[in-house]
């Protein structure tokens, strides 16, 4: 993973309070990480926090006057419409990167986000799309052609593997998700799209993403999404895989980003 640009895309699970979305961003801006993600709207295994939604469009907007872009799952065509007029009032519109997570399987709903970016966002603005949750390389392509199919340009999209269900599966080293990463090199030449890494959703545990990151260093990964948070103790989700920004920074300096 050396020797050329990386796309690092790093920040906490979920945004949960103005203070917290500004730190992290001042402290990544700080690191020289350009994109920060955060998401305000969390699908959930189980009932519990779901994100703050809509508030949360405003502390987004704030991040993007510091300079920085800022990455964000949408679920619903109608959370964009939210994000785009909200970004649109106080911030800056063109420094804003979105995803499809694997949980958004609905090709009807991928399609018409889509459609929304091409049609509503400046044209610098992309689409991050992530794996589904099982191990379908036929799949994964599959949802690259829905999504291309609305009229959205491929230079406009990058692609993210976070690992496939464990379920049923050898998983020595306890990781929440098992990476293919043969699959995930596949799957890049055959779309030519960029592909990162996910290694918070593959190995769910700190000392797991540090693992994850020096096994994937040997496969051709563009960049990297990873989950940052001031105090993940106090993380309203994801805690355990977190990492602390000194974290960050060292693994950054391991995997010479």
């Amino acid at each position: 993973m050396k020797n050329k640009q990386k796309i690092i895309i790093a920040g906490p699970c979920a945004a949960e309070s103005r203070e917290q979305v500004i730190n992290c961003a001042l402290a990544l801006k700080k690191q020289g990480i350009k994109i920060m993600r955060a998401s305000l709207w969390k699908p959930r295994t189980q009932p519990g926090f779901e994100g703050v939604g809509k508030q949360g469009i405003t502390w987004l907007s704030e991040v993007t006057k510091l300079g920085m872009t800022v990455a964000t799952e949408i679920l619903l065509p109608e959370q964009l419409t939210q994000l785009i007029k909200g970004i649109s009032k106080k911030g800056d519109l063109s420094k804003v990167l979105l995803w499809i997570g694997s949980r958004n399987q609905n090709h009807l709903i991928q399609r018409k986000i889509a459609k929304i970016i091409k049609e509503k966002m400046p044209k610098n603005v992309k689409l991050l799309i992530k794996n589904q949750a099982w191990g379908d390389e036929r799949h994964w392509l599959g949802i690259v052609d829905h999504i291309v199919g609305s009229g959205i340009s491929p230079k406009r999209l990058i692609l993210c593997h976070r690992g496939f269900s464990s379920h049923g599966q050898n998983n020595p080293e306890n990781l929440r998700n098992l990476p293919d990463f043969e699959m995930a090199m596949r799957v890049k030449e055959k779309t030519g799209l960029p592909m990162l890494i996910d290694p918070s959703h593959i190995g769910g545990t700190v000392g797991n993403v540090f693992k994850i990151m020096n096994m994937a260093e040997e496969f051709d990964f563009d960049g990297m999404m990873i989950e940052v948070h001031p105090k993940p103790v106090e993380a309203q989700s994801d805690a355990k895989q977190q990492l602390t920004f000194e974290e960050l920074n060292r693994l950054l300096r391991i995997i010479n980003f």
